[in-house]
Order: structure tokens, then sequence, then C-alpha cells
């Protein structure tokens, strides 16, 4: 069979298991995808990891995988402050939680406070009272934290990190 051929079979097969919510079919989907999961991981885990970024998702509203981030913080303008690693040892460093089940994940947090950086800076400076470049980098991190989270935890339950940077939901 040609690529194309099987995509197409394996299309025809999913969508009869979907359409015929029978948990049996499900269960055999379930199995095989365990299966190739199991053969990524020995075989080819740098792309496992990646699949499993993105069945990760099922666990949070807001959620973007590493790949995104990396994708969504390179384009940025003006740019991003923080480097993952940077943000991750700015946050340990003031004790605030990189994560929130069910609301965001840490990626998402990382790209919603560069965000918030890059585009609300001046504003927060004036708002403390001070020059940008006079604000504490401890103060713009929680500042941007507590601006970040009030997205990603809207009462509102209207802001997607996803849509707002149009990612696939």
């Amino acid at each position: 069979m040609t690529q194309e051929e099987l995509k197409e079979r394996y299309t025809a097969l999913y969508d009869y298991m979907s359409v015929s919510k029978n948990p049996a079919y499900m269960m055999v989907f379930g199995e095989v995808m365990t299966e190739m999961m199991h053969w990524m991981i020995y075989n080819k885990p740098d792309a496992a990891k990646e699949w499993l970024e993105k069945l990760d998702s099922i666990r949070w509203k807001n959620y973007l995988t590493s790949k995104e981030a990396e994708e969504i913080i390179s384009k940025m303008e003006p740019a991003a402050p923080w480097t993952k690693e940077a943000w991750k040892r700015a946050m340990e460093s003031l004790g605030l939680p990189m994560e929130e089940s069910p609301c965001y994940n840490s990626c998402s947090l990382w790209v919603e406070m560069n965000k918030v950086y890059s585009d609300s800076a001046a504003s927060i400076a004036k708002i403390m009272g001070v020059p940008v470049g006079s604000v504490k980098e401890e103060d713009m991190v929680r500042a941007t934290y507590a601006l970040a989270i009030d997205n990603l935890k809207d009462e509102d339950d209207v802001y997607s990190i996803r849509h707002y940077f149009r990612l696939s939901e």
C-alpha cells in the first residue's frame, strides 16, 4: 500500500470506530495506540515526547507544547525577555507555581508571561511609578505573573492561549 492508501485506510477505520460509539472498538484503538506509542518511545523518543505533549492537552484548558511555545517566543515582538531556563529560575526563586491543573500548563504560563511583558512592560512600570528599566526584576516577574494568571484562569472561561496565537484547538 502507498502512504496515501495507508492514511486513507487509517482515517476510514478511525471514522468507523468514532461513529460506532462501540466501547470494544475504542478499546482496540487504545490498545493499538499504546503499542504504537511504546514502539515510538523505544525507537524515536524525541517524536514520542512531542506526541505525548499533544496528548497532554486533555489535562489543560490552556496548554502549549514545548515546540509551540518556543516558536511563539522566537517570533515575539518586542522580543520576549525570558528564556525558558531564566523564567524557570525566576519562578522557582519567588516560589511561584508554574502550572495549575486544569487551568494552564507551564509552557502556556511561560508564553503568557512573556506576552504580558512584551505588550505591557511600559504600562506596568507606569503603574508602579517608575521608568521601565527601573522596575526590579522580581517585581516585574510578580506583575507579569499576576496578569498572566488573570488571562489563563479567566473566570468567564473565554480566553484561550491557543486561539490567541492562532493554533489549532
